[in-house]
């Protein structure tokens, strides 16, 4: 019988030595790491993928939602987008990733950050319930970088979770949570297609085949179609991935194997209405699988369905959440969307309880199952990472704790 568990014991080399760590590169993480740089501080930003932009980029996810209203790196962004004429498409919110993707490279070394792709980030290190740092793994083998502060972009909350921070999981009651999503790029969208209908294509696909048969291939019916700034360019939302727990690396496989799966049946159906789309055809599939939900760290402040109702704001918020709660159903074909007045999202949400030194941002901070389906969209991480970066940098400048600059409220406000 093979054991369940082994002892591994070893010394591993320090990599450096930094002011603020930031793990992951999506919006949140390139967002946290662009402000903490801008603001004076040493940065280092660990990236499992080979680039910047998390979703944005690796996962293939437009539009770019709750960011007209921003200022700070949501407005650069859409600026400098608009000016590489890499943005538009649907609903003038959409962008083309692979500019994208240069662009972020560009801010990133322009604003001095250590950078390292190809690189997870597995373990918090620990000293009596601070963060000192984090423990990588790449082509080098196991290196440690050591930080003042330490910023949990994962999205997954992975290294709050593996530091003891509490966190929940799912809707309550049952715990379980929204599907994932395969996005995929197509080439071949006919110019006369309307660029802000996400959904005739499909009206039209289920009157030339029984929605039943159309579900059993791929089990998600309101679908949408993103028209790109290129002309003949879109890409496809409509996989739905049920039940598969991203923080579990063998779901997360099963997970990616059956999201390829359902695109290409969903090849297959577009021949069905190649008068109405055009004669598609596939031109990327995504480096990662689009995760809608999995931990929520529990901190400072918990964003609850009543703070979205009424419209919360408070002192430190730091972004106003404007996109609606948008909930895919964990265990049906539908979606759960209310409107809400707005609401704002409080510093103190990104400072996990029960440990010292470490931020979250990105869909992975402290709010209620339907908090988290409003502001999960990629303007509010990004901002929420800006403002993560901020606190950060001024707490390793200052020597205050980045819980005691939350609880002061002590943040620029982004509308």
């Amino acid at each position: 019988m093979s054991p369940r568990t082994i002892a591994v014991s070893r010394e591993i080399p320090v990599r450096n030595q930094t002011d603020v760590l930031v793990v992951g590169a999506g919006p949140a993480g390139f967002g946290a790491a662009v402000a903490a740089a801008r603001a004076g501080a040493r940065v280092t930003l660990v990236e499992q993928g080979m680039m910047l932009g998390g979703m944005w980029t690796l996962g293939l996810l437009s539009p770019f939602f709750d960011n007209a209203d921003k200022e700070g790196l949501n407005r650069e962004l859409r600026a400098a987008l608009q000016e590489r004429k890499a943005w538009g498409g649907l609903w003038d919110i959409s962008f083309d990733p692979n500019e994208m993707a240069f662009l972020l490279d560009e801010i990133a070394v322009a604003a001095k950050i250590d950078l390292l792709f190809g690189t997870m980030a597995t373990e918090p290190i620990l000293d009596n319930g601070t963060v000192r740092g984090v423990v990588i793994e790449n082509k080098s083998g196991a290196q440690a970088i050591l930080a003042s502060v330490v910023i949990d972009c994962t999205g997954d909350g992975d290294i709050a979770a593996r530091s003891g921070a509490p966190f929940e999981l799912g809707r309550p009651g049952d715990n379980v949570f929204q599907p994932m999503t395969m996005m995929f790029r197509i080439g071949g969208v006919k110019e006369e297609y309307p660029r802000d209908d996400i959904i005739l294509w499909y009206k039209e696909l289920v009157k030339r085949v029984p929605e039943e048969q159309v579900l059993e291939q791929v089990p998600f019916n309101y679908p949408a179609i993103i028209k790109l700034p290129r002309p003949g360019e879109a890409l496809i939302q409509w996989t739905h991935i049920r039940r598969c727990l991203s923080t579990d690396g063998d779901a997360l496989t099963a997970a990616i194997l059956e999201g390829r799966r359902q695109v290409k049946n969903a090849l297959k159906l577009f021949e069905e209405i190649r008068d109405v789309l055009g004669d598609v055809h596939l031109l990327a599939l995504p480096s990662v699988i689009g995760v809608r939900e999995s931990r929520r760290i529990t901190g400072e402040y918990h964003i609850s369905d009543e703070d979205v109702k009424q419209g919360l704001t408070v002192k430190d918020g730091i972004c106003r959440v404007r996109f609606g709660v948008d909930i895919h159903e964990p265990d049906s074909k539908k979606q759960t969307c209310w409107a809400h007045p707005g609401f704002d999202i409080p510093l103190r949400s990104l400072v996990p309880l029960k440990v010292e030194n470490l931020m979250t941002a990105g869909r992975c901070i402290s709010g209620s199952y339907a908090a988290h389906a409003a502001y999960r969209v990629t303007g509010n991480c990004l901002a929420m990472g800006e403002a993560a970066g901020r606190t950060a940098a001024e707490a390793a400048a200052t020597g205050k704790s980045v819980r005691e600059l939350a609880r002061a409220g002590a943040v620029t406000r982004q509308e």
